[in-house]
């Protein structure tokens, strides 16, 4: 388990476009909900915002969720149909709203597709089909054990084909934090990191997020 809040840079740079921020972590974490509050955080202080998610609601993201519910796909395949949605979700609406001043945040992108597919195929490999995703200027990796997050996701009542095995959730778990860390990454993928407790309350994650974003952030 890591500290409460553990950050690490790999790179930075001036950028003129509003930020562009990632929220990852095992299902059940707790990424959509924080992702919600820090939208709701930045538009109280005046900043625009678009909220999306990988899978997309795009043609190809309809055949991952497919998948999803009823497995069907060869492992790399799938890794690629993820590669292709990301491309359509940066070109139809990362790119066009960060032209347009908003800060951006995803729930999942490239990271996720490292922790995921590199259970089963080579996780390098999976860096590498992704080497040309935009950079996100900072992504948030919340952490949890295997064990908790299947108690959240018991509760929430549904699962997917990622969500039944408690030791496939624990090595995706691993991976994140090897990502954290810079491991298997390409170099547009190298970015800052911050890693938190997802087992925190979530107000206090919020604040958490809130502390660091608040300081890359447009006025």
């Amino acid at each position: 388990m890591p500290h409460r809040a553990s950050f690490y840079t790999f790179f930075t740079y001036p950028k003129a476009m509003a930020p562009f921020i990632v929220i990852e972590g095992i299902d059940g974490s707790g990424k959509g909900t924080q992702a919600e509050l820090l939208g709701k955080r930045l538009e109280s202080v005046g900043v625009d915002v678009a909220l999306t998610f990988e899978p997309t609601g795009g043609p190809i993201g309809k055949i991952i969720r497919d998948h999803m519910k009823d497995p069907f796909l060869d492992d790399r395949s799938l890794a690629l149909l993820f590669a292709s949605d990301r491309i359509e979700h940066i070109r139809n609406e990362v790119s066009p709203a960060l032209s347009e001043g908003k800060v951006v945040i995803s729930d999942r992108y490239a990271y996720s597709s490292i922790a995921y597919q590199g259970q089963t195929v080579d996780p390098g490999w999976v860096g590498m089909i992704n080497s040309d995703a935009l950079r996100p200027d900072l992504v948030i990796i919340l952490d949890m054990g295997s064990s908790e997050v299947k108690k959240r996701i018991k509760d929430r009542g549904t699962t997917d084909c990622f969500e039944e095995d408690l030791s496939f959730l624990e090595g995706v778990r691993n991976m994140f934090l090897s990502i954290s860390g810079g491991e298997y990454l390409p170099g547009n993928l190298m970015t800052r990191f911050l890693l938190l407790d997802a087992t925190e309350d979530p107000d206090r994650i919020s604040d958490m997020i809130w502390n660091v974003v608040s300081s890359i952030c447009p006025p």
